[in-house]
């Protein structure tokens, strides 16, 4: 039966790999997506109390190919993004969630304030105002729009309006022709009738 121990995941240690590595490989990841294998040798020189490189010695080089240390914190980078990109989402939802029983809230409020007014009372205003802000912070809250306008072109009849490529491109080149005619000098450099004369 063969082994079924699952595979670590890749920024965690791999089997074999020595711990002194692991622990340096460790401080290059955690360098975040900046990170440079210079800037990880000098940090440990550096909490160990030494004199910092001007170059990454061979050791680590071939460390760091052997191990795969670029890909592995890659795949760190991204599992960081995925997990922040999860708890945004989730935060937005939340957030939407709150805003929408604020919403109703707020429209209730304002039905209530509504229906308990005196023919006297003055604040009908501030309850309407509850319920349109109401309804607008609940539809903005379930994604929707504060309001809906539909807009229509019609044709000939209240018909839809249906035309071709070619009629496109024929109005097109018909007003050409109409911003051509009336929009340019004659060819006698006279100006059109009723143009203002230039001096």
């Amino acid at each position: 039966m063969p082994d079924s121990m699952p595979q670590p995941e890749p920024w965690e240690r791999q089997p074999d790999e020595p711990n002194r590595w692991y622990a340096r490989f460790e401080r290059y990841r955690l360098a975040g997506p900046r990170r440079s294998l210079l800037g990880a040798v000098n940090a440990e020189l550096t909490a160990n109390g030494r004199k910092i490189k001007a170059k990454v010695p061979g050791a680590w080089n071939r460390a760091c190919a052997r191990w795969h240390w670029r890909q592995r914190a890659q795949a760190w980078d991204e599992q960081e993004r995925h997990k922040a990109r999860e708890a945004r989402a989730k935060e937005v939802k939340e957030m939407n969630r709150r805003h929408v029983q604020e919403g109703q809230a707020l429209q209730s409020k304002g039905i209530q304030v509504l229906k308990n007014l005196g023919p006297d009372e003055l604040s009908a205003t501030d309850a309407v105002r509850c319920i349109v802000d109401g309804t607008k912070l609940e539809r903005t809250a379930r994604g929707e729009p504060e309001t809906i306008e539909e807009r229509r072109l019609t044709g000939k009849d209240g018909g839809a309006v249906i035309f071709s490529l070619e009629e496109a491109v024929a109005a097109d080149q018909e007003l050409e022709r109409w911003q051509h005619e009336h929009l340019q000098p004659r060819a006698s450099g006279t100006l059109p009738e009723g143009s203002p004369k230039v001096p």
